[in-house]
């Protein structure tokens, strides 16, 4: 995952900040869990080299996700690095989020596992939503570490697609 992902996984009780202050592009305010990290388009940097960056800033749209925001601030970059600068780059730029594929990550032992998005390597099965990867892919996980790693984890994990909401 990212390095927001990170500080508000693993250090979710830190009161100090540091683990977010030691980023290269620190968010104005630690967010409180992995689903409040939003992203915003860096207009400050050149368009064909801009990326987005975690935490939102007046005046900028903020998005759920940084490939989100790569699709809504960059349509148009020919560079690909917006989506180069991703922790799980795809291997080409999708020009929408419904291009955006899932896959199972199997060199990780299944009960840590979970599905990872760009460049699917050696022809694993693809799907369209990280939550339907999680559930074809990792029926019987009971650590729940697929659901954990997404960007909106649920609650609870659900037992069929239509149960993702």
């Amino acid at each position: 995952g990212t390095n927001a992902e990170c500080c508000a996984g693993e250090y979710k009780t830190q009161t100090s900040g540091a683990c977010y202050a030691g980023m290269a592009n620190a968010p104005s305010a630690a967010p409180s869990a992995v689903a409040d990290i939003k992203y915003y388009p860096d207009y400050d940097t050149d368009y064909e080299d801009a990326t987005c960056l975690p935490g939102t800033m007046d005046g900028r749209p903020s998005f759920s996700s940084m490939a989100a925001c790569c699709i809504g601030s960059y349509p148009d970059q020919t560079s690909g690095a917006c989506f180069a600068g991703m922790a799980n780059a795809p291997s080409a730029a999708p020009s929408a989020l419904s291009d955006i594929k899932w896959y199972p990550d199997y060199d990780t032992p299944y009960d840590e596992a979970t599905c990872l998005s760009g460049g699917n390597p050696n022809g694993r099965p693809t799907y369209a939503t990280q939550g339907e990867c999680c559930i074809k892919a990792y029926p019987d996980q009971t650590t729940g570490a697929c659901f954990a790693g997404m960007a909106t984890a649920p609650s609870a994990a659900p037992s069929s697609v239509d149960d993702i909401k």
